[in-house]
């Protein structure tokens, strides 16, 4: 039986929160749902120079079951 996951996003300070999810088998299917969500993301948002924390705050109607995170930032020298 499959189980509704929501991908809330979190942008720096920002918080947008999935209100629609998607039904995925289980927990390690969520998660690798996330990182490529997230990888994908972030490659086609590119930083100039500020560091900004990108994440999924991973939730079923049940409550939070996990975060998957990239710190993004660029430090010149």
């Amino acid at each position: 039986m499959a189980t509704r996951y929501y991908f809330d996003i979190r942008n720096g300070e920002e918080l947008y929160a999935d209100r629609q999810g998607i039904e995925l088998r289980d927990e390690e299917t969520a998660a690798h749902e996330a990182m490529q969500s997230l990888l994908g993301m972030a490659k086609h948002n590119p930083l100039l120079d500020k560091q900004r924390l990108l994440a999924f705050e991973v939730r079923t109607d049940q409550g939070p079951l996990f975060d998957v995170s990239l710190d993004l930032g660029i430090t010149r020298r």
